[in-house]
């Protein structure tokens, strides 16, 4: 009994231990830099939106990244592949895939740009102007559901902020 006492105690120690130097590592570690916690949030409630309109989307079977793709094109009516990977923040060869799906789903139509036959022009089709348009409830309840802890004027002043550091970043 003695015996199993002392390595009872043993391990008690050596844990105690282990845990005393992990302790004191976590002490240690710095806080993150404001910047840092600043881009880790912005990282995140990207993340919260698009699970959220992920999830809403989903339900019908829609994701948000045709709703991404859609939505792009709605104001150009017509666009480069090429350009609206960029503008949705895509793989070219992704969205490629992506657009061949749309394609066969009735949603966009591709053709090849008579000025320059190494372009690929996308448009909607009338089916992918409707998908957007049931889609759009849903993922503004998505983007509410996030920004639901912020009062109107703080929602505002995101909004600024958001303009005014795209703005110094497109530029």
């Amino acid at each position: 009994m003695r015996a199993f006492y002392a390595s009872s105690l043993a391990n008690a120690t050596v844990a105690g231990a282990i845990i005393a130097v992990y302790t004191a590592r976590v002490a240690v570690r710095p806080a993150p830099s404001l910047s840092e916690e600043i881009a880790r949030g912005i990282v995140r409630v990207r993340k919260r939106l698009i699970a959220e309109a992920d999830r809403r989307l989903g339900e019908r079977g829609e994701t948000v990244l045709a709703f991404q793709v859609l939505s792009a094109l709605q104001g150009r009516g017509r666009a480069a592949q090429n350009e609206l990977a960029e503008h949705i923040g895509q793989h070219p060869t992704g969205v490629s895939r992506l657009l061949e799906e749309l394609e066969q789903a009735g949603l966009v139509r591709r053709a090849r740009d008579r000025t320059d036959r190494r372009k690929i022009l996308v448009e909607p089709t009338a089916r992918g102007r409707a998908f957007l348009e049931h889609g759009r409830p849903l993922v503004d309840a998505a983007v509410e559901e996030v920004l639901s802890p912020l009062a109107p004027a703080e929602r505002r002043t995101l909004r600024n902020l958001l303009r005014r550091m795209l703005d110094r970043s497109d530029s």
